[in-house]
Protein backbone atom coordinates (compact mmCIF):
# COMPACT_ATOMS: atom_id res chain seq x y z
CA UNK A 1 0.00 0.00 0.00
CA UNK A 2 2.49 2.35 1.23
CA UNK A 3 4.45 1.51 -2.16
CA UNK A 4 1.64 2.63 -4.36
CA UNK A 5 1.25 5.78 -2.76
CA UNK A 6 4.55 6.30 -2.96
CA UNK A 7 4.14 5.53 -6.61
CA UNK A 8 1.57 7.74 -7.34
CA UNK A 9 2.69 11.07 -5.50
CA UNK A 10 6.07 10.65 -7.51
CA UNK A 11 4.08 10.49 -11.04
CA UNK A 12 1.73 13.37 -9.66
CA UNK A 13 5.01 15.26 -9.08
CA UNK A 14 6.74 14.42 -12.34
CA UNK A 15 3.45 15.04 -13.91
CA UNK A 16 3.17 18.65 -12.43
CA UNK A 17 6.65 19.37 -13.36
CA UNK A 18 6.21 18.43 -16.94
CA UNK A 19 3.07 20.60 -16.49
CA UNK A 20 5.08 23.58 -15.33
CA UNK A 21 7.89 23.18 -17.79
CA UNK A 22 5.27 23.17 -20.50
CA UNK A 23 3.10 26.22 -19.07
CA UNK A 24 6.07 28.04 -18.70
CA UNK A 25 7.70 27.51 -22.13
CA UNK A 26 4.38 27.99 -24.15
CA UNK A 27 4.80 31.81 -22.62
CA UNK A 28 8.00 32.57 -24.56
CA UNK A 29 8.41 33.24 -27.75
CA UNK A 30 8.68 30.91 -30.59
CA UNK A 31 11.88 32.15 -32.01
CA UNK A 32 14.33 34.73 -30.94
CA UNK A 33 18.19 35.67 -31.46
CA UNK A 34 20.33 37.06 -28.93
CA UNK A 35 24.37 37.93 -28.90
CA UNK A 36 26.96 37.70 -26.30
CA UNK A 37 30.33 37.05 -24.87
CA UNK A 38 32.17 35.02 -22.67
CA UNK A 39 35.84 34.07 -20.67
CA UNK A 40 36.72 31.15 -19.25
CA UNK A 41 40.02 28.83 -19.01
CA UNK A 42 40.81 25.50 -19.84
CA UNK A 43 42.37 22.02 -18.79
CA UNK A 44 44.82 20.92 -21.73
CA UNK A 45 45.47 17.35 -22.17
CA UNK A 46 47.79 15.71 -24.75
CA UNK A 47 46.60 11.82 -26.22
CA UNK A 48 49.53 10.57 -28.40
CA UNK A 49 47.89 8.45 -30.90
CA UNK A 50 50.67 7.23 -33.40
CA UNK A 51 54.71 7.36 -31.79
CA UNK A 52 57.67 6.23 -33.46
CA UNK A 53 60.64 7.06 -32.43
CA UNK A 54 64.11 5.62 -32.36
CA UNK A 55 62.93 2.33 -34.65
CA UNK A 56 60.02 1.67 -32.33
CA UNK A 57 56.72 2.06 -31.72
CA UNK A 58 56.01 3.44 -28.67
CA UNK A 59 52.57 3.84 -26.50
CA UNK A 60 53.30 4.83 -22.88
CA UNK A 61 53.74 8.62 -22.15
CA UNK A 62 52.91 10.72 -19.08
CA UNK A 63 51.91 14.36 -19.42
CA UNK A 64 51.37 17.62 -17.44
CA UNK A 65 47.98 19.54 -17.76
CA UNK A 66 48.54 22.78 -17.81
CA UNK A 67 46.24 25.85 -18.55
CA UNK A 68 45.12 27.57 -20.88
CA UNK A 69 42.54 30.79 -21.10
CA UNK A 70 39.90 31.79 -24.31
CA UNK A 71 37.63 34.85 -25.16
CA UNK A 72 34.54 34.12 -27.96
CA UNK A 73 31.50 36.31 -29.13
CA UNK A 74 28.40 34.59 -29.41
CA UNK A 75 25.76 34.12 -31.56
CA UNK A 76 22.58 31.87 -30.16
CA UNK A 77 19.23 31.46 -32.37
CA UNK A 78 16.48 29.92 -29.51
CA UNK A 79 13.56 28.19 -30.19
CA UNK A 80 11.74 27.07 -26.94
CA UNK A 81 13.27 23.85 -26.96
CA UNK A 82 16.47 23.90 -28.89
CA UNK A 83 19.34 26.48 -29.99
CA UNK A 84 22.21 27.09 -32.30
CA UNK A 85 25.07 28.92 -31.46
CA UNK A 86 28.04 30.02 -33.17
CA UNK A 87 30.64 32.66 -32.67
CA UNK A 88 33.81 33.91 -33.21
CA UNK A 89 36.88 33.21 -30.41
CA UNK A 90 40.37 33.40 -29.50
CA UNK A 91 42.07 30.49 -27.49
CA UNK A 92 45.36 30.01 -25.93
CA UNK A 93 46.15 26.42 -25.57
CA UNK A 94 49.45 24.60 -24.29
CA UNK A 95 51.05 21.18 -23.22
CA UNK A 96 53.58 19.20 -21.96
CA UNK A 97 54.11 15.48 -22.46
CA UNK A 98 57.12 12.63 -21.51
CA UNK A 99 57.89 9.30 -23.23
CA UNK A 100 60.29 6.56 -22.05
CA UNK A 101 62.30 5.78 -25.53
CA UNK A 102 62.64 2.86 -23.83
CA UNK A 103 59.30 1.38 -22.81
CA UNK A 104 59.18 -0.96 -25.82
CA UNK A 105 61.60 -3.22 -24.30
CA UNK A 106 60.34 -5.17 -21.06
CA UNK A 107 63.58 -5.92 -20.19
CA UNK A 108 65.14 -2.06 -19.75
CA UNK A 109 65.88 -1.34 -16.82
CA UNK A 110 67.22 2.22 -17.71
CA UNK A 111 65.12 5.02 -19.05
CA UNK A 112 65.81 7.29 -21.71
CA UNK A 113 62.53 9.84 -21.63
CA UNK A 114 62.28 12.31 -24.25
CA UNK A 115 59.81 15.54 -23.21
CA UNK A 116 57.57 17.70 -26.15
CA UNK A 117 56.04 21.11 -24.67
CA UNK A 118 54.23 23.12 -27.12
CA UNK A 119 52.02 26.46 -26.98
CA UNK A 120 49.62 27.50 -30.14
CA UNK A 121 46.69 30.36 -30.51
CA UNK A 122 43.82 29.75 -32.36
CA UNK A 123 40.93 31.21 -34.16
CA UNK A 124 37.51 28.98 -33.27
CA UNK A 125 34.76 28.96 -34.95
CA UNK A 126 31.64 26.70 -32.93
CA UNK A 127 29.16 25.26 -34.79
CA UNK A 128 26.38 23.87 -31.94
CA UNK A 129 23.30 22.60 -31.50
CA UNK A 130 21.72 22.54 -27.83
CA UNK A 131 18.21 21.04 -25.52
CA UNK A 132 16.64 23.14 -22.77
CA UNK A 133 16.27 21.12 -20.25
CA UNK A 134 14.92 24.37 -18.15
CA UNK A 135 13.76 27.08 -19.59
CA UNK A 136 11.81 28.74 -17.03
CA UNK A 137 12.97 32.42 -17.33
CA UNK A 138 15.30 33.99 -15.94
CA UNK A 139 16.42 30.12 -15.24
CA UNK A 140 17.69 28.18 -18.01
CA UNK A 141 19.71 24.77 -18.28
CA UNK A 142 21.13 23.62 -21.63
CA UNK A 143 22.97 20.43 -22.66
CA UNK A 144 24.85 21.19 -25.84
CA UNK A 145 27.13 19.86 -28.39
CA UNK A 146 28.26 20.46 -31.62
CA UNK A 147 31.88 20.63 -33.84
CA UNK A 148 34.40 23.63 -33.31
CA UNK A 149 36.73 24.41 -35.84
CA UNK A 150 40.52 25.81 -34.93
CA UNK A 151 42.82 27.58 -37.26
CA UNK A 152 46.47 28.26 -35.93
CA UNK A 153 48.73 29.83 -38.09
CA UNK A 154 52.37 29.01 -38.20
CA UNK A 155 53.29 32.30 -36.33
CA UNK A 156 51.04 31.50 -33.50
CA UNK A 157 52.18 27.85 -33.04
CA UNK A 158 55.95 27.22 -30.58
CA UNK A 159 56.94 23.48 -30.06
CA UNK A 160 60.29 22.05 -28.38
CA UNK A 161 61.23 18.87 -27.73
CA UNK A 162 64.58 17.82 -25.38
CA UNK A 163 66.67 14.75 -25.40
CA UNK A 164 66.47 14.02 -29.33
CA UNK A 165 70.52 14.69 -29.94
CA UNK A 166 72.19 15.12 -31.92
CA UNK A 167 68.79 15.85 -33.95
CA UNK A 168 66.87 19.47 -33.61
CA UNK A 169 63.59 18.72 -34.03
CA UNK A 170 60.56 20.87 -35.19
CA UNK A 171 57.27 20.32 -36.45
CA UNK A 172 54.34 22.78 -37.78
CA UNK A 173 50.75 22.89 -36.50
CA UNK A 174 47.96 21.23 -38.82
CA UNK A 175 46.75 24.82 -39.29
CA UNK A 176 42.87 24.37 -39.38
CA UNK A 177 41.73 21.16 -37.13
CA UNK A 178 38.02 20.26 -35.76
CA UNK A 179 37.16 19.30 -32.34
CA UNK A 180 34.05 17.75 -30.98
CA UNK A 181 32.23 19.38 -28.24
CA UNK A 182 29.91 18.42 -25.14
CA UNK A 183 28.84 20.42 -22.56
CA UNK A 184 26.27 21.80 -20.29
CA UNK A 185 25.29 25.42 -19.85
CA UNK A 186 23.37 27.34 -17.01
CA UNK A 187 21.51 30.72 -17.35
CA UNK A 188 20.77 33.00 -14.71
CA UNK A 189 19.27 36.48 -16.01
CA UNK A 190 21.81 37.45 -18.45
CA UNK A 191 24.99 35.87 -17.27
CA UNK A 192 25.71 32.16 -18.14
CA UNK A 193 28.21 29.22 -17.19
CA UNK A 194 29.61 26.75 -19.59
CA UNK A 195 30.89 23.85 -18.63
CA UNK A 196 32.39 22.36 -21.44
CA UNK A 197 34.23 18.89 -23.06
CA UNK A 198 36.16 19.21 -26.43
CA UNK A 199 38.34 16.53 -28.48
CA UNK A 200 40.22 17.31 -31.11
CA UNK A 201 39.50 14.77 -34.44
CA UNK A 202 42.40 14.92 -36.31
CA UNK A 203 46.04 15.66 -35.57
CA UNK A 204 47.60 19.03 -34.28
CA UNK A 205 50.53 18.86 -36.10
CA UNK A 206 52.32 17.77 -39.24
CA UNK A 207 55.57 15.77 -40.38
CA UNK A 208 58.56 16.09 -37.79
CA UNK A 209 61.85 17.42 -39.16
CA UNK A 210 65.41 18.07 -38.38
CA UNK A 211 66.60 21.63 -38.20
CA UNK A 212 70.08 20.58 -38.61
CA UNK A 213 69.82 18.18 -41.46
CA UNK A 214 72.01 15.59 -40.06
CA UNK A 215 72.12 12.54 -42.61
CA UNK A 216 70.21 9.97 -42.94
CA UNK A 217 67.28 11.60 -42.11
CA UNK A 218 65.24 10.17 -38.76
CA UNK A 219 61.93 8.74 -39.58
CA UNK A 220 59.85 10.11 -36.07
CA UNK A 221 56.14 10.59 -35.82
CA UNK A 222 54.23 11.62 -32.68
CA UNK A 223 51.01 12.44 -33.42
CA UNK A 224 49.24 13.92 -31.18
CA UNK A 225 45.44 15.35 -30.60
CA UNK A 226 43.84 17.63 -27.71
CA UNK A 227 41.67 17.31 -25.02
CA UNK A 228 40.19 20.68 -23.86
CA UNK A 229 38.13 20.65 -20.15
CA UNK A 230 36.89 23.98 -19.79
CA UNK A 231 34.90 26.17 -17.77
CA UNK A 232 33.43 29.84 -18.90
CA UNK A 233 31.50 32.66 -17.82
CA UNK A 234 29.83 34.93 -19.61
CA UNK A 235 26.91 37.31 -20.59
CA UNK A 236 24.19 37.34 -23.70
CA UNK A 237 22.16 40.66 -24.78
Amino acid sequence: MKLRALTLLTALLLFQTAQAQFLSRSSLPAFSSSWGAKVGFAANATYVTDAYLKGHELTEYTQDTQVGNFAAFLLRLNSRTIFLQTGLGLSFNQSCFYMDMNSWDPDSETKDEMSCSYQLTSLTLPLQIGYHIVNSPPYCMSAFTGPRLHYTPDKFYSVQYQNLEPYQITDSPIELIMGWTVGLSVKIGRTFLDFEYEATINPISGQMIDLNNIDPTPDYRLNRRLGIMSFSYGILF
